[in-house]
């Protein structure tokens, strides 16, 4: 992390200090607020929850340019991009269809002619053209080359994982 808070035994600036048993915050009619120049920092032994309400619009949201889930075995910040679920299963989906496409094409031997008995079967001259679409797409289907180009648009550009 970028910047890391001085404990409050080695600050030397003004703070205060409040030390309870149980510390209770209660906003009867609105909100809690808390701001900071630098870094909100919480710490606990125990659990750490956040809850909102049964209503259909409570919602919890963190907005930052970048959201780091989680530290990896070494202290470090996590690199591994999350998943944008739609659009990684609209990917997936496209990846079935050519597939299914494909199994189709070798189901009814658009792709390939079968030579002499035991020879290697061979690319139909006829089917050069289909095998280039399936690699590269058409209107009715994405190739594999599109899909190649589309997989880095499910990886997510904020939030990191371990």
């Amino acid at each position: 992390m970028s910047y890391t808070p001085t404990q409050p035994d080695k600050y030397s600036g003004k703070q205060i200090l409040i030390t309870s048993d149980r510390l209770i915050f209660n906003a009867k009619d609105d909100s809690i607020l808390l701001f900071s120049n630098k870094a909100i920092g919480f710490s606990t032994n125990g659990s750490f929850h956040f809850d909102t309400g049964e209503e259909e619009n409570s919602k919890f949201v963190v907005n930052a340019p970048k959201i780091y889930l989680g530290l990896k075995s070494d202290g470090n910040l996590a690199n591994e991009p999350a998943l944008l679920g739609n659009l990684t299963e609209q990917w997936l989906m496209d990846l079935m269809d050519l597939l299914d496409q494909i199994l189709l094409d070798f189901q009814t031997a658009k792709i390939n002619q079968l030579g002499n008995l035991g020879a290697p079967t061979t690319p139909s001259p006829s089917s050069l053209s289909r095998i280039q679409e399936l690699r590269n797409g058409s209107e009715s289907i994405n190739g594999i080359n599109n899909l190649k180009e589309r997989i880095k648009e499910i990886k997510s550009k904020r939030i990191n994982l371990v």
